[in-house]
């Protein structure tokens, strides 16, 4: 009787085993799909288009904003001389009225202590800036920052000659009968436009130093 079974036990086995094939089959073939579909995930995320930093143009950028700063340097130096000699000019001809040689006392040391502020924020900036591709990235960050700082000296000095300018032209038209409010009304839009003008690029050149920390 049992090599009556033999035969049929031989089948179970025989189906048993080609089920077994067929799921190892299924489960090669499910992997070698999984496979291809990675395979193609891969390449689609590679040729993705990123956005990579242009060095040249940074640097080109950079150079250009160095050279921007070099020429307001200069012409802030001359205007804090063109005050200076005024003042020496009004103090030696000895016929100002005061509120003028005043006004102009406030102006020449204000020029002066801006000036020394900028050429400090400057310079440190110009002594460790160099042409290298490799530092592209740090010295436009530090181009920026010497560039914000700049910015919220010419806020504060606008700060300063408001109430200076303000007083000046009260002083100078108080004993004339014309009416003080244009002059005024126009050193107050001067003022207040530079300070606004200001801060917009000192909001500007926040964004992008935000922008060049995160490469």
């Amino acid at each position: 009787m049992i090599n009556d079974k033999l035969p049929e036990n031989n089948k179970i086995y025989q189906d048993v085993h080609e089920e077994g094939d067929a799921v190892s089959g299924t489960q090669t073939e499910v992997a070698k799909i999984l496979d291809e579909q990675w395979l193609t995930l891969s390449q689609d995320w590679q040729s993705q288009p990123y956005e990579k930093t242009d060095i040249q143009a940074l640097l080109k950028q950079t150079k250009k904003r160095t050279l921007l700063a070099k020429v307001l340097l200069f012409l802030d130096i001359i205007a804090a001389l063109g005050l200076i000699v005024t003042l020496f000019v009004g103090l030696y001809q000895e016929r100002w009225d005061t509120s003028t040689i005043v006004y102009l006392l406030f102006g020449a040391t204000t020029s002066i202590a801006f000036v020394y502020y900028e050429i400090k924020i400057r310079l440190h900036l110009w002594q460790h800036s160099c042409d290298s591709p490799g530092k592209a990235v740090a010295n436009a960050i530090e181009g920026v920052e010497s560039s914000i700082k700049y910015i919220k000296l010419i806020k504060l000095s606008c700060w300063l000659i408001l109430p200076a300018a303000n007083w000046y032209i009260y002083a100078m038209i108080s004993g004339l009968e014309k009416s003080p409010w244009p002059p005024f009304f126009v050193i107050n839009i001067v003022i207040v436009s530079l300070w606004l003008v200001s801060h917009w690029f000192h909001k500007k050149r926040t964004k992008e130093l935000s922008q060049l920390n995160l490469i």
